[in-house]
């Protein structure tokens, strides 16, 4: 690996600003927001924004436990998947299971009128007795093309009723025992080494001065050292 840390995903911005909300209510850190005058109030909302305008620095700090989570992360995700058919032959397939026993019972009816038609006669009763053959064969494909048809959208059905395994759907629930430790790794190094030194930091850099919490004015001036005059010559008497 070379020194660059890994950027921020935006699936795992949730995750810091769980940590952030966590750290917003250490008793560490609502001490300070009082001496502040608001512990939970327009001081901390204040902080809370400036913390997540600068999440993607701060999440710097605990590089190396993110990217170790990625990895695991990567690792747990299912790297193989189950060929499906392409979109044209998906969409094909139920208009088939539809259409072929519809086109078989109307080929069905049509052979056997005809050849019914055409027996009366004797001049067609050869042809007749051809379409009858022909209309029965067409209603055993009919038969078979139903059940095919009923069968394949039956289970067609079943399939999308099953629920999908889980799955190591990023910043959410871990598939593996070994992605949820990385996870939980990375967000107490975020909560240790990021977001509290950077809270801290930041309240104090805005905490009140002594002088203005005490709400006394401050001494202007200076103090000249004590001198006193030239001394007069004494008087003669």
């Amino acid at each position: 690996m070379n020194g660059t840390p890994p950027a921020l995903r935006p699936e795992d911005e949730p995750d810091v600003e769980r940590v952030l909300w966590q750290a917003l209510n250490t008793p560490e850190i609502r001490a300070a927001l009082r001496r502040h005058g608001s512990a939970g109030g327009a001081a901390a909302e204040r902080l809370r924004a400036r913390a997540l305008a600068e999440r993607t620095g701060i999440a710097t700090a605990a590089a190396p436990e993110y990217a170790a989570y990625l990895r695991q992360r990567t690792a747990g995700a299912p790297g193989v998947r189950t060929p499906s058919a392409p979109a044209g032959a998906r969409g094909l397939l139920p208009a088939l299971a539809v259409l072929a026993p519809v086109l078989a019972a109307a080929a069905t009816a049509v052979f056997l009128l005809l050849g019914s038609v055409l027996g009366l006669g004797r001049a067609g009763r050869e042809l007749g007795d051809a379409l009858l053959t022909a209309g029965q064969t067409a209603a055993v494909i009919t038969a078979v093309t139903t059940a095919c048809g009923v069968v394949w959208l039956l289970s067609t059905a079943a399939r999308h009723r099953t629920p999908a395994p889980p799955s190591a759907t990023p910043g959410t629930a871990s598939a593996t025992p070994g992605t949820a430790e990385a996870r939980e790794t990375w967000r107490r190094a975020l909560l240790e080494r990021g977001v509290l030194p950077y809270l801290r930091a930041e309240l104090r850099r805005t905490e009140p001065s002594r002088t203005a919490s005490s709400g006394r004015r401050p001494r202007l001036g200076y103090t000249s050292p004590d001198f006193a005059g030239p001394a007069l010559p004494d008087e003669r008497g």
